[in-house]
């Protein structure tokens, strides 16, 4: 197929008319993560326990309060865009998700949030944020799935091709400033062209990066404050800094690890759809990351193994649901690459046998 053509990209989908939860790999998602939400309202609980512990081992008050603080600024920074994974999978196992597709003139943003008008209503809109590659996804397609409302008119958003739900509001009205996003032709073109990818791309490694950064100067901020510590007698046990040092070599070096794969440059040149046939259904690890192998038939009939390790779901759930693997540039046995979905916000890691 002319990659300079308008093309049909299959993709996963929610199922018509079925609970939502049946969704492929949603399911799983959902158990997932509400179980890791869970841990993390057990943090606040933990962390003033965990800090009297460092304090008494000898890592310092002064470390142990600055823990205490970064932990729960994080949590109540974070815990307003969080969804609500508990209600999300109750409305989930009662009503399925809706198609909904927005005429060329239906959409409207103002920065990072988007604008639409719910089906069935004339008053009502609905206020969504989507970073940047969900953005371009969908003034490309024009079209997303809601989820809802329940009882208290919770609503979730769905895009083709990506499994992770965001959130909906209700509002009267536009607000000031709101501009409406024309509609744009969706084209499977080159990956160094594919607007979709290259936003998602940035996304991630900005992620990566931005992680690290935090990671890194906490650590740093917490050696000082015991070296401070230290420094002005208020504690004479060096096992702390011992203990912080080596901590943040150990960081340094598994992060870099960890990350190096996906930082890579992307490759060049096609898409390449190769036939994938999974060995079983996608595993998701309490990260909220799966695993998937399946065997791919390449151009010339063969067949061989492929695996793929803490993806994103959606890449795994795109394998399981169609049977297609698209890769980037031209795949080589024994080769670690990338892979994707043309013009949606998927992307991951695969490896060949």
């Amino acid at each position: 197929m002319d990659d300079s053509t308008i093309s049909y990209v299959r993709a996963l989908e929610p199922l018509r008319d079925r609970p939502a939860v049946e969704m492929p790999v949603f399911g799983a998602l959902l158990g997932t993560m509400r179980g890791t939400r869970g841990l993390w309202f057990v943090v606040p609980f933990a962390v003033p326990g965990a800090t009297g512990v460092l304090a008494s081992d000898g890592v310092g008050v002064i470390t142990a309060l600055v823990l205490l603080l970064l932990v729960t600024g994080l949590l109540a920074w974070r815990a307003p865009l969080s969804i609500p994974w508990k209600a999300l999978a109750d409305l989930a196992r009662k009503e399925p998700f809706r198609e909904l597709s927005l005429p060329p003139e239906g959409l409207f943003a103002v920065g990072a949030k988007v604008y639409f008008r719910l089906p069935g209503t004339e008053v009502a809109w609905a206020e969504a944020r989507l970073p940047k590659p969900a953005l371009l996804q969908l003034r490309a397609q024009r079209r997303l799935w809601l989820l809802g409302p329940d009882e208290k008119g919770r609503r979730f958003l769905q895009q083709p091709g990506v499994l992770w739900p965001r959130r909906v509001k209700t509002v009267t009205a536009l607000p000031d400033g709101a501009t409406r996003l024309d509609a744009v032709d969706q084209r499977r073109v080159p990956p160094e062209e594919d607007v979709v990818l290259i936003a998602h791309r940035r996304r991630l490694v900005g992620g990566i990066v931005s992680l690290f950064a935090g990671v890194s100067g906490t650590l740093v901020l917490l050696l000082a404050g015991q070296i401070y510590a230290v420094a002005e007698e208020m504690t004479d046990d060096l096992a702390g800094i011992i203990f912080l040092a080596v901590s943040g070599m150990v960081f340094f070096i598994l992060g870099i690890e960890a990350a190096k794969g996906m930082v890579k440059p992307l490759p060049r040149g096609k898409w390449t759809e190769m036939v994938a046939v999974p060995h079983g259904p996608p595993r998701i690890g309490i990260a909220g990351m799966a695993t998937l192998a399946c065997r791919v038939q390449w151009p010339n009939g063969w067949w061989s193994d492929v695996f793929l390790s803490r993806v994103d779901p959606s890449l795994a759930a795109n394998v399981w649901a169609t049977q297609r693997l698209w890769i980037l540039g031209e795949p080589f046995r024994g080769a670690t690459t990338f892979a994707g979905v043309p013009g949606h916000a998927v992307l991951g890691r695969v490896s060949f046998s």
